[in-house]
């Protein structure tokens, strides 16, 4: 239940009276200088306020109280006030609010050296911004949360910060700030030790350095083949995808009628020719030629070339899938 339901009128409004007390004593010593005590002060206020539920108020005074201790250096106490700010925001849906003191909350952290309350409280405020689609500041916070995990050496929490970074500045469209994300979660992803991740990382920085191509132009054309075909190498299950879809469309080819003979003869059954192109495709992918079938004159260039890309996708599998293991 909430602390507002305990109390009485008269209650609420004597914790009014003395919240506002509070932040009136609190303003004069803030102009006098005395920002210890006033930081104190406001820090009550914004107690007071909260057993109201009055979350706007409360987070104002813990604000003041967060600017408080920042203007005497406080910078431990001026991260937790500036915490305290933000949750009191968010419970009141101000997210703006929210995502600035969670910010200030960082930076207040980090100048006392606390860095991996920083990235928290970085991280806090990606995700109140998140509530506004304000992409760019959503980036920014998940970005410093990112650094200040990895100069705290969390490697972890630094790849999923930068990860959430790149994918807001993909959602602002931002392509060379999401680039520089995902290079920056892989790396940290990669001194974790979490090399599945990283190479998730690796996929999405390539997809953006792809977008930052010039459209219809061929380099981003062979990007985009080179994606669909295996991912940029870390996706083995697309090359497998494409034997069969290549095996698949030369065993249509050879379907035509009297394509192929089989030990001399040509079958008029559709179904045994059907199964027969497609023994031969997949033979011939495979490179492996039994020399069963003989491929009439004008499908010699399709076997020539169905023989060339089984050579291709095979190796690209065997490079692709042991890239996979020897991470592992």
């Amino acid at each position: 239940m909430a602390a507002e339901e305990h109390l009485t009128n008269d209650d609420k409004l004597q914790l009014m009276r003395k919240a506002r007390l509070l932040g009136t004593k609190a303003r004069e010593l803030y102009e006098n200088a005395e920002y210890e005590r006033a930081g104190l002060l406001y820090g009550w206020a914004g107690y007071a306020y909260g057993q109201l539920q009055a979350w706007e108020d409360a987070g104002y005074s813990y604000g003041q109280s967060g600017e408080s201790y920042r203007r005497n250096g406080s910078w431990s106490k001026a991260g937790l006030s500036y915490t305290l700010s933000g949750e009191a925001y968010e419970r009141a849906e101000k997210w703006l609010g929210a995502g600035f003191n969670h910010s200030q909350s960082g930076y207040a952290y980090e100048q006392a050296g606390e860095l991996e309350k920083a990235g928290e409280s970085y991280r806090r405020a990606g995700e109140a911004y998140k509530e506004t689609e304000r992409w760019r500041e959503v980036a920014l916070s998940y970005q410093h949360s990112g650094e200040a995990c990895r100069t705290a050496r969390a490697w972890r929490a630094a790849g999923l910060s930068y990860a959430q970074s790149g994918n807001a500045y993909k959602n602002a469209s931002m392509w060379m700030g999401a680039e520089e994300s995902y290079c920056n979660a892989k790396m940290a992803y990669a001194e974790a030790g979490a090399y599945e991740d990283s190479g998730n990382m690796y996929y999405e920085e390539m997809v953006m350095k792809r977008m930052r191509v010039k459209k219809r132009s061929l380099k981003r054309l062979i990007s985009y083949l080179y994606d669909l075909v295996c991912g940029y190498g870390e996706k083995p299950k697309n090359v497998v995808i494409g034997w069969i879809v290549i095996i698949l469309f030369f065993a249509l080819i050879y379907l035509f009628p009297s394509g192929l003979t089989y030990s001399g003869e040509t079958s008029s059954s559709f179904l045994i020719r059907a199964f027969h192109a497609l023994y031969f495709s997949t033979i011939t992918f495979a490179t492996l030629g039994y020399g069963s079938f003989e491929p009439k004159g004008y499908m010699l260039p399709f076997v020539m070339a169905e023989a060339l890309l089984g050579i291709f996708m095979i190796v690209l599998f065997v490079f692709v899938f042991s890239r996979k293991m020897m991470r592992r």
